[in-house]
């Protein structure tokens, strides 16, 4: 095994064998309904996929709107907001005259993609009200089916979700006392009081995981695996997070003590906390890291593999006071936290690997060594390997890849390529300067073909475009996340595009 710029080289891994994907978040996906949903044009994408050789489709969240995601998420209750429409039709669940209602009150939200959730959640909670009455037999078999085999956490979690309803909106922390500090007779006796409402947070619950599981499927039959990313860190206003405060800097009044983030960097000058608290360490060890198998076990019965954001979290990161603006964040000190026990143990009670290593702004020398002892996959995206910024130069220049790296040309963390390349303007040493010009060429309209090339001809894993990347659409990191295509952009040159990239090897 080599050791080339920081970074392992190692051809062990067996998780990847030359294929190719996208990278596409469900919100993006088209739709007449204010946001991309888990149905038909879900459906249409993997079809698009499948007849254009690639073999993965990485989504980024089904659990969560919430800004921060990729760096702090949960793993408890699907977003709802991407139940589709269109499926609710088909489950007589809605009828057309009611989504017809549904697309006259659409404009007034006037392209506010909250507004746009708060109207999707609306009419999704009548739906829910509705459920028992229209629902056929065999739904609702299904129904109370789903609602036996996920008891351990459902009720719990839409209580969870229906108490911030009670409470105005108020995180967790906010509540009375004995429900903020889940004392378990307090929560039985609100499960009794809410018992109607909590049934309509599971219908919901229910109808997305029935639709996810048509669309997995699906991408199974046509042989095409879904990479679902998962933050290291989870958000301070969570389902698990309330349930689990002892394995969090939280007081006991349920206020983070300490955070994790980025410190001052030249491109993040003033650094950045994480809007969720800090693990104990000690004690997530000390029961075996339960909390740790649960949490990838729920992700992977739903997906075929996992990214984890900010990997090197897992073995060492920097810890901030929650308070203190700019000057806390110059008080941020490098804490250890896990060790690469924790990776054993989740590989041995899981029996998978199918968990990749994502990290592409930070590194360390433990997270190294544990992609390695564990025979991981490790993401890696072009443009951090140009940074000289510190940390980003654990990434590798394209020409070390190896299959042990999945590869992409951009990702959610930078801007698309095009836009990167613009705005690049760090310094480069002649051997950069030089796989600068071989991996993009030297004229801006041929970047991103260019780009792509590059990556089908590496010796990675795998190898992933954003479709922001295909489209050659300059996209920063600020609007990623909000973007949106249409079918129209899907042309013939594109197809042939992505049908190129899918050929590994030739």
């Amino acid at each position: 095994m080599d050791w080339i710029g920081s970074r392992y080289v190692d051809n062990r891994c067996t998780l990847f064998q030359g294929e190719s994907g996208v990278l596409l978040d469900i919100p993006s996906l088209p739709g007449i309904y204010g946001v991309g949903e888990i149905g038909p044009h879900a459906l249409k994408f993997i079809k698009v996929l499948h007849d254009t050789g690639q073999k993965l489709w990485h989504v980024l969240s089904l659990h969560t709107f919430h800004p921060e995601r990729l760096f702090t998420g949960t793993s408890y209750g699907w977003n709802t907001s991407l139940i589709s429409f269109a499926w609710l039709r088909d489950d007589a669940l809605i009828s057309q005259e009611e989504l017809s209602l549904f697309q006259e009150c659409l404009p007034k939200t006037n392209g506010s993609i909250e507004a746009v959730y708060d109207l999707r959640n609306r009419f999704l909670s009548y739906v829910a009200e509705n459920f028992d009455q229209r629902a056929s037999p065999k739904l609702r078999g299904e129904f109370i089916a789903f609602q036996k085999y996920h008891h351990l956490w459902l009720n719990k979690f839409s209580l969870f979700q229906t108490l911030g309803e009670e409470f105005g909106g108020k995180a967790w922390y906010e509540w009375p006392d004995r429900l903020r500090s889940f004392d378990h007779l307090a929560i039985e006796a609100a499960q009794k009081q809410l018992a109607e409402k909590i049934h309509r947070k599971n219908v919901l619950q229910f109808l997305f995981l029935r639709y996810w599981e048509r669309l997995h499927s699906e991408a199974q039959y046509l042989g095409i695996r879904i990479i679902l990313s998962v933050p290291v860190f989870v958000l301070h206003n969570s389902y698990e997070l309330w349930a689990n405060q002892s394995l969090f800097f939280v007081d006991g009044e349920g206020r983070m003590t300490a955070t994790s983030g980025f410190p001052p960097s030249k491109k993040m000058e003033h650094g950045k906390r994480f809007a969720g608290p800090q693990y104990r360490w000690n004690r997530i060890k000390a029961e075996a890291y339960k909390f740790w198998i649960n949490r990838l076990r729920r992700e992977l019965q739903v997906v075929d593999m996992v990214l984890l954001e900010n990997f090197h979290a897992l073995f060492e990161c920097h810890e901030f006071p929650v308070e203190g603006g700019e000057e806390g964040m110059a008080n941020g000190r490098l804490v250890p936290t896990g060790d690469q026990h924790l990776l054993e143990c989740v590989f041995e009670t899981l029996q998978t690997k199918n968990i990749i290593a994502g990290d592409f702004m930070m590194s360390n020398l433990k997270m190294e060594r544990a992609i390695g002892h564990g025979e991981m996959a490790n993401a890696v995206a072009m443009p951090f390997c140009f940074s000289k910024e510190k940390g980003a130069t654990m990434q590798v220049l394209p020409k070390y890849y190896t299959r042990g790296h999945i590869a992409y040309t951009s990702n959610y963390f930078s801007d698309s390529l095009l836009r990167w390349l613009k705005r690049f303007t760090g310094p480069l040493t002649l051997e950069m300067r030089k796989e600068l010009q071989r991996c993009f060429g030297t004229a801006l309209n041929g970047v991103n073909r260019n780009a792509l090339l590059t990556l089908r001809n590496s010796n990675a894993g795998a190898v992933m475009t954003t479709l922001q990347d295909l489209l050659e659409v300059e996209c920063d990191g600020d609007t990623f996340l909000s973007w949106r295509f249409t079918w129209d952009q899907i042309d013939d040159v594109i197809k042939t595009r992505l049908l190129q990239f899918s050929q590994r090897g030739s």
